[in-house]
């Protein structure tokens, strides 16, 4: 619930490589994306995610990559969760391969008996090893970071990604999906309906309803509501609003549904959880 924290160790560089540590209080991370890919590596806690239909859960020492513009979503019922987190600039890496941008990368946790679960841990390893290089303040921590991030994203290419023409029916969802999760995140403190949501992307109200569900695999005012809380939660730590200004200041006119939203997602009332605050 209360701050993020999140320091670049390494900044991101020539090679288009940059390495931090993440840790979030807050329980909920809604659908989001990044012009980068994104590699995460779990530190401690447990997080389920969402992202291209699939629903995981990644723990202690567990590797996930998020490629270029792929919508993902974060929740844990901890308090806190800690991440390296690298993000890549694909382009930049093309002085080593050539149209990596047309290459799809999917990482996710395998079982011991997957073809490719000895590839995988190897990834966690360097992805742990690269954890303590960045921990330890030596004049040589940017080379050997730059060094072993670049053997994990060989790995990457060579074991867990294949060619993605960038035509294609589903490249062409997955963009409307980004430019309605742009939208609401510029939207979502006004009275924004579904029909609005779908004539901006010019679609009848039937089919956007099914397309959003089958792409997010939530409704979209339901996405709506969880953005909107997301933001409320961090007003709710970072600023002396009151209760009530928060809801309005996020788009809520229902204080039944906000109440029950925020008690869903962050396991106490907004009441409750400011009273928390002030104590700590």
């Amino acid at each position: 619930m209360a701050k993020a924290y999140h320091e670049a160790l390494h900044p991101l560089g020539n090679l288009g490589i940059q390495v931090s540590m993440a840790t979030l209080e807050s329980p909920h991370i809604p659908a989001h994306w990044h012009d980068a890919m994104e590699i995460l590596f779990c530190l401690n806690g447990e997080v389920r995610i969402h992202a291209e239909h699939d629903t995981l859960t990644l723990s202690h020492n567990q590797l996930i990559v998020f490629d270029s513009k792929e919508v993902h979503s974060i929740h844990s019922d901890s308090k806190l969760y800690m991440f390296l987190c690298i993000h890549v600039d694909k382009k930049l890496l093309s002085v080593y391969c050539p149209n990596l941008e047309l290459y799809h990368i999917k990482c996710r946790p395998v079982p011991l008996d997957d073809p490719k679960a000895i590839q995988y841990i190897h990834l966690c390893q360097l992805a742990h090893e690269l954890t303590r290089t960045n921990i330890k303040n030596a004049s040589t921590r940017a080379m050997r970071s730059d060094g072993t991030a670049l053997l994990m994203l060989a790995d990457l290419i060579q074991y867990f990604s294949e060619y993605a023409p960038p035509e294609t029916a589903s490249g062409h969802g997955n963009r409307t999906i980004r430019e309605l999760i742009s939208y609401v995140n510029e939207h979502y403190t006004e009275k924004l309906s579904l029909e609005d949501a779908a004539n901006y992307v010019g679609f009848s109200r039937e089919y956007f309803c099914r397309f959003f569900k089958q792409h997010m695999g939530l409704t979209f005012l339901r996405y709506l509501n969880e953005v909107r809380i997301s933001h409320a939660g961090r007003l709710l730590s970072s600023t002396d609003l009151s209760i009530s200004e928060i809801m309005n200041t996020c788009g809520f006119t229902n204080q039944t549904i906000f109440n029950r939203l925020f008690k869903e997602i962050y396991g106490m009332t907004p009441r409750q959880a400011r009273k928390t605050l002030s104590v700590s």
